[in-house]
């Protein structure tokens, strides 16, 4: 068909093909293994990049509290324009104006009016430097950053249990990967069985009733299967999520490399999980800001109530209009001044109510020490039950490994005696039942003990 095509043209056509070919083998499809999983999520999980931006808004935060330390510059403008002027007055001039000078003696009695001002401006500006405010710009600081380091504690948080979500669905799918392989490989077994019963049926050594026991059997694996590949989907679509994948995008390019990681005994304390300090975890570190925020508040309070020091600088320029050559003679219409100045200000009475503010916020830093404590003391024992769930979930393992082996025995057993006729299909499709339902909950028991370690790990260590 390609014959009698010009090079170009079937260049261009095998390269069409390969395409084809690529797509359909959806080359891009991208497996991680759980390490790989978990790198994702610390680059890309929603959670943690609004714990970033947290973490940026207390820094800016922090940056406007330092601004109170700087000078208070504030400017003002005012200008007016009257419908009529603001000056007026109409009568005579009185006898006496006679007694300031013979000049103004020919004004006596006769008539005058006056009307002036009808439009100015003024423009001011002040400088003002706290030399002290009660501790108030001081603590503000201080509580900026303690804010900043809480953002920083809910990151590191927010990270562990991000990274322990993750851990869990890797293992729930990878646990539902290892049923479907178990009910594949049961399949192949009831399928074994009903090529046996087949053959029994002809030789007519067995009933239609096998027959049919069987194919339940099937159908009873069939639905299983899709009630795991359909668990599959949601837990792959949900993994994907955690680790910053667009569902549409996981649903066709992302997939899990399942781990086979090997279940060793947990090492046990010296002295017990009891013995170990949870001074590391960030819970308890958070309630520690928390104690430490509630203190400098107690400050605050404090300092709303002292004295306030400072000193600054004015300066103003006015201007005035709409005055007549003769007033203008007398007048300034442009005036300039400036003046320096201190404030002292003394909160006299505010002492009356905030004597029982700062009582309260002695209570609630007495609340914050005791919340404390009782964190302590709750965490203590959250690593102790961390530790038990541990050790019970290794010796899960071994239990369920040991009940594997067992149930595989039991169907190898049976289905050579089934074979050899001294032993009942009933008992075969049991022992077939007993075998899936201990791999199913040996691969179960292998994810528990996983989660339960990185859980372990992530409140002891």
């Amino acid at each position: 068909m390609y014959k009698n095509l010009p090079f170009h043209r079937m260049k261009r056509y095998t390269l069409f093909i390969i395409m084809l070919i690529l797509a359909g083998m959806n080359v891009s499809a991208q497996k991680l293994t759980l390490e790989q999983c978990l790198e994702r999520a610390r680059q890309n999980n929603h959670e943690l990049r609004n714990a970033a931006f947290e973490i940026e808004a207390a820094s800016e935060q922090k940056k406007e509290a330092f601004t109170n330390y700087f000078p208070r510059i504030s400017a003002n403008v005012l200008a007016f324009r009257c419908f009529d002027e603001l000056v007026k007055a109409d009568g005579t001039y009185p006898q006496e104006i006679g007694a300031i000078s013979d000049q103004f003696i020919p004004l006596i009695g006769t008539p005058f009016s006056i009307s002036e001002l009808n439009r100015g401006y003024s423009v001011a500006a002040t400088l003002v430097q706290p030399l002290y405010h009660g501790g108030q710009i001081v603590y503000g600081n201080k509580l900026a950053k303690v804010q900043q380091d809480v953002m920083t504690l809910k990151q590191q948080l927010t990270e562990k249990e991000v990274l322990q979500k993750v851990t869990e669905c890797y293992w729930q799918l990878a646990c539902v990967r290892y049923n479907l392989s178990t009910i594949e490989a049961a399949e192949k077994q009831v399928e074994a069985v009903m090529a046996q019963v087949e053959l029994f049926l002809k030789a007519g050594v067995t009933t239609r009733n096998s027959s049919l026991k069987v194919r339940l059997r099937q159908q009873e694996l069939s639905s299983n299967r899709l009630k795991l590949e359909n668990a599959d989907h949601v837990l792959r679509l949900l993994l994907a999520q955690q680790i910053g994948i667009e569902p549409a995008i996981a649903d066709k390019d992302f997939d899990i490399i399942v781990e086979d990681k090997a279940v060793e005994q947990p090492i046990e304390a010296t002295e017990g999980a009891l013995s170990l300090s949870p001074n590391h975890r960030e819970e308890l570190q958070l309630l520690g800001k928390a104690v430490e925020a509630q203190a400098l508040q107690v400050k605050i309070e404090r300092g709303k109530h002292l004295p306030h020091l400072a000193v600054g600088l004015a300066g103003y320029h006015t201007g005035l209009g709409g005055f007549s050559d003769g007033a203008k003679s007398y007048l300034h219409t442009n005036m300039n001044n400036g003046l320096v100045f201190g404030t002292l200000s003394i909160p006299i009475s505010d002492w009356w109510g905030g004597s029982y503010a700062m009582k309260r916020q002695k209570i609630k830093l007495q609340q914050a020490k005791d919340e404390q404590e009782n964190a302590r003391q709750m965490l203590q024992i959250d690593i102790e039950r961390a530790w038990t769930t541990l050790q019970e979930a290794y010796k899960q393992t071994q239990i369920a490994q040991a009940s594997c082996d067992e149930a595989a025995e039991n169907l190898r057993m049976s289905t050579d005696q089934y074979r050899m006729s001294t032993c009942t299909l009933t008992d075969l499709l049991d022992a077939e039942t007993l075998n899936r339902r201990a791999q199913n909950d040996l691969a179960q028991a292998k994810a528990n003990y996983q989660i339960a370690l990185a859980d372990y790990r992530r409140k002891a260590l």
